[in-house]
């Protein structure tokens, strides 16, 4: 019987193809994760997430990662998120709301105000004995590219809500259209991995060849005036991508929030519309100036039309245009039942005076008032307490007006002045003074920022501040801004002590060590300031405002050491001291001060009115410094330079009659030589 010839069984193939994968998979796999193990026991990179664990708590305590946005965004340019604790494990009978967003979901210009906190203590009131923790994920410059990984980390920490307020940086931010931080528009998908692949400290280190190209790589950030020149016309191609982008990206956390069963109030994106006119385009400015026009008439209707497009046909596209909104409110209303959509700009239109949202609302742009954020946040309040009510959890306390919102927070009239002083700066600089009505919003800022000024009692404010720690005993914002308010009354050791209790509580704060050295130094503490600013810069090397603080500590031990050598009777010894604080830190200007009243002893009067000017010119109000900067220039005969400081000096003084003398004589000797 003949046997037939053997084959080799299909099984031995299959096996030989796999192993042949597993090998072409498996050994690049096997160095991949080697280098990335690597480059982690060096030490090199970040972790990326939004969430760190912390080095200062147990129990799985977690912290805001500030180098989240180095990401999607130059680590000179990315800003970080507001300081936040909480537990990987929710506390039992907790309501955990995430606000996720960009920086008028985090509270700009100033998150002790903002969105996220008035909404806690709106739902605190509402829901008294219920606990709430809202958690503000926000951050200032991002958009939903990075808004995305934020939900999808916030989804596995039991969160019961999440309040989406999205879409005003989806042109400007990273990625956008009209970004300044690095590609544009690029694929989606290879976006997605690019993105991917820099969670890794491998990726990070080769990501980081391509970033010292980068047109913003190297540059601190300096606001909204970086953008000028990135202008984007409403029939923009490039803008198809973004609204492509952002309906994928939105539609991504909606589904990460499905998964995790959060219940979702989102809102449209809401702009000032009557009172912040386009910052570029000329047929943007002609539709804000025809909505005026036809305001004027009593046509609201069709004026509150023409202000929205006056936004849409903006070229500097910092507020979210009609089609972005559209989207928001398509995937919102379109969600399964965990998720409620409210369309803010027109709730907040139907409460403006006029129908149309403006500066009762917002400062600038799209940015709140104090009363801005609580109407906002009442919005968002409603929508979170109606699915509690739907779930049995009837509300027993009534809903906080904005006034019993600011005693529970302690916003006083020195943080409204603090505040305002922050927009008014803001609104002198590019684009905002480039607006049609620019001039007219700081005419109006400034009256209020000066009625406010004339009502400041800062005793009454104190109390109120330490009213409302009675009820938040532990509230770091509250025991920072006690600890500025005391500061700026001239009690700087009291504030010292306000700010080491926040510290307290919210230790890996660097912006809270930066302000306790700061506050040091004008305390005279320059050792410890020393300590402190040391510690703001370990946790952010790249701060300027800490280095220029530690800059004046190492400069005041030596003016430490002028003014005991100046007890002590030593002119010359104090003089080589002061000098010494000066050359340390040139922005010093009572070394300056000091330097001129020293040599002025020594008949060296050229010299100490040098050093008087540059005193003046870094601190005008400081004591003394202009009326010696007054004497040393009549001496020297400069009577046109005399003047202007002698007619400052007579305004403030007005009843001083050695100023008044000094005007007569300066006034005498300009006519003399023939000078008006």
């Amino acid at each position: 019987m003949e046997s037939k010839p053997a084959t080799p069984p299909k099984r031995s193939a299959v096996r030989t193809w796999l192993m042949r994968l597993a090998l072409m998979l498996g050994v690049p796999t096997l160095l991949l994760g080697l280098a990335e193990g690597a480059f982690r026991l060096a030490g090199y990179g970040h972790s990326t997430s939004f969430f760190v664990a912390s080095p200062h708590h147990e129990n799985g305590a977690l912290i805001e990662n500030t180098k989240f946005a180095w990401r999607f965004l130059p680590p000179t340019l990315a800003r970080a998120s507001q300081p936040t604790l909480l537990r990987r494990e929710k506390p039992t009978g907790t309501t955990r709301v995430f606000v996720l967003g960009e920086s008028a979901a985090e509270g700009d210009p100033e998150p002790a105000f903002g969105l996220p906190r008035q909404l806690e203590v709106l739902l605190e009131g509402r829901f008294p004995g219920r606990d709430f923790e809202v958690i503000n994920a926000a951050v200032t410059a991002i958009n939903s590219h990075a808004i995305l990984p934020v939900a999808r980390e916030c989804a596995g920490l039991d969160g019961d809500f999440w309040v989406l307020y999205i879409g005003h940086n989806e042109v400007m931010g990273p990625f956008g259209a009209g970004t300044v931080f690095g590609q544009k528009t690029p694929p989606l998908a290879a976006l997605r991995l690019g993105l991917g692949l820099k969670r890794l400290r491998l990726g990070q280190w080769i990501a980081s060849f391509g970033e010292t190209g980068g047109s913003a790589e190297g540059t601190q950030w300096k606001g909204m005036g970086m953008f000028l020149d990135q202008q984007i016309q409403a029939d923009d191609p490039q803008l198809d991508w973004v609204y492509d982008a952002y309906k994928k990206n939105l539609s991504d956390i909606l589904a990460a929030g499905r998964r995790a069963g959060v219940r979702i109030v989102m809102s449209s994106a809401a702009s000032n519309l009557r009172d912040s006119a386009p910052f570029a385009a000329p047929d943007a400015v002609e539709q804000f100036q025809s909505a005026r026009s036809l305001e004027a008439e009593g046509k609201t209707g069709e004026a509150h039309s023409h202000y929205v497009r006056a936004r849409d046909l903006d070229a500097l596209r910092f507020r979210a245009d009609s089609k972005l909104n559209a989207i928001t409110q398509a995937l919102g209303q379109a969600g399964s039942g965990n998720v409620t959509f409210i369309d803010v700009q027109a709730a907040l239109d139907a409460q403006s005076p006029s129908g149309i949202t403006g500066r009762e609302t917002f400062y600038e742009h799209v940015h709140f008032t104090f009363e801005g954020n609580h109407r906002l946040a009442k919005l968002f309040a409603e929508g979170i307490a109606s699915q509690l009510e739907s779930g049995g959890d009837n509300p027993s306390g009534p809903w906080l007006t904005s006034g019993e919102c600011a005693r529970r927070l302690a916003y006083t009239d020195w943080d409204r002045g603090v505040v305002l002083a922050s927009v008014i700066r803001r609104l002198q600089q590019p684009p905002f003074n480039h607006r049609l009505n620019n001039d007219e919003t700081l005419g109006q800022l400034r009256d209020e920022s000066q009625r406010v000024a004339r009502r400041l009692d800062r005793t009454a404010a104190l109390a109120a501040y330490d009213n409302a720690l009675k009820a938040r005993p532990n509230d770091w914002r509250l025991l920072q801004r006690r600890g500025l308010l005391l500061s700026s009354a001239g009690r700087h050791d009291e504030g010292v002590d306000s700010l080491k209790r926040a510290i307290g509580q919210t230790s890996w704060s660097r912006i809270l060590h930066y302000q306790l050295g700061a506050m040091q130094n004008k305390a005279g503490k320059y050792d410890d300031a020393l300590a402190s600013l040391g510690r703001a810069l370990a946790l952010q090397p790249d701060f300027p405002e800490a280095t220029a603080q530690l800059a004046r500590a190492r400069a005041g031990i030596p003016y430490r050491l002028g003014e005991k050598a100046m007890a002590a009777g030593d002119a010359t010894g104090a003089l080589g001291y002061f000098t010494k604080s000066a050359q340390l830190d040139d922005t010093f200007a009572e070394a300056h001060f000091q330097i001129g009243a020293r040599r002025v002893e020594s008949g060296r009067i050229a010299e100490a009115t040098a050093s008087f000017e540059r005193a003046v010119a870094l601190k005008p109000d400081l004591p003394q410094a202009r009326f010696n900067l007054v004497t040393g220039l009549l001496k020297l005969e400069r009577y046109s330079a005399a003047l202007g400081h002698l007619e400052a000096l007579a305004t403030k003084t007005p009843g001083d009659i050695q100023v008044q003398r000094y005007l007569e004589f300066a006034r005498a000797k300009l006519r003399e030589a023939g000078k008006p």
